[in-house]
């Protein structure tokens, strides 16, 4: 009103900032399908295009992810979007492609599958008991749509209660037979080692060692029928640090699961967008 213009705020500088690299990237990236169309007119400019078209969109979303380091912003959240919305559509996809089309579709109707989505569909020797069970799942589906029309959402509750019960099964069968079983099978071992010439083998013997004093000092820990004076309390101040090795030892693996995967960007960003090292 009185003739003063307003100071960009800081997230509206950062905005302006992103905006104009992104038009900066666009103006490098036209100019540099120019030339090479000009330069290479039999067509190899077309597919250099769109490879750089790649390049340049995935280091602007890598660059747009890494920017939520320095505050969250508009750029980021367009990145976020986008990979939410790419990462949905894509297992959206996969699973109809991988589930819906060869586990139901194909039993109900093989013929039109076979001849309009997998023209490998092998014959199936009981095609109607395939349709019989496939009207399972496909009664259950409906069923859960129905969770979308509020007057009749609460239908929605019995396959919603089959399926977490049914994956609840499964994943204790596997869990037990899987984490369990194998943690008691590879727990119960010789005190003693000895190698395949029958000589004594003292790093496995101390590995072994380590290994029941371990389990039997967490187990301890976790006892609290008797309460942890004397040496049952050494004994489980012992599984305190048996725990912290193994947690600081998983989350040290997690870190560097993550720190490689940071630097597989870097080597992108540095090596196939600005052509550094290569």
């Amino acid at each position: 009103m009185n003739g003063t213009t307003e100071t960009p705020r800081p997230k509206q500088r950062l905005t302006l900032l992103w905006i104009s690299l992104a038009a900066l990237g666009a103006s490098l990236l036209v100019l540099r399908a120019a030339v090479a169309a000009q330069a290479d007119p039999t067509g190899e400019a077309t597919r250099s295009l769109w490879t750089t078209v790649g390049v340049w969109t995935a280091a602007l979303l890598t660059l747009g992810i890494l920017s939520f380091l320095f505050r969250d912003n508009p750029f980021y959240k367009i990145c976020e979007s986008i990979l939410i919305g790419v990462s949905a559509a894509y297992w959206m996809v996969n699973a109809f492609w991988t589930s819906l089309v060869p586990n139901l579709f194909a039993k109900l109707a093989p013929t039109l599958v076979r001849d309009t989505m997998l023209p490998s569909l092998p014959e199936s020797p009981t095609p109607i008991a395939d349709f019989v069970l496939a009207c399972v799942p496909l009664l259950l589906g409906i069923m859960l749509l129905c969770r979308l029309v509020p007057s009749v959402g609460w239908i929605s509750s019995w396959p919603i209660a089959m399926v977490i019960g049914v994956t609840a099964g499964l994943k204790l069968v596997s869990s037990i037979e899987s984490d369990f079983m194998a943690q008691v099978g590879a727990t119960v071992q010789p005190a003693l080692a000895f190698d395949a010439s029958g000589s004594f083998a003292f790093w496995a013997t101390v590995g072994a060692l380590v290994g029941i004093i371990g389990v039997l000092s967490v187990l301890t820990y976790f006892f609290f029928s008797v309460e942890h004076k004397g040496a049952v309390g050494k004994t489980a101040r012992l599984g305190i640090w048996f725990l912290m090795i193994t947690f600081g030892g998983a989350f040290g693996l997690t870190v560097m699961g993550r720190i490689t995967l940071l630097a597989q960007r870097f080597e992108f960003l540095f090596r196939d967008w600005l052509g550094i090292g290569g």
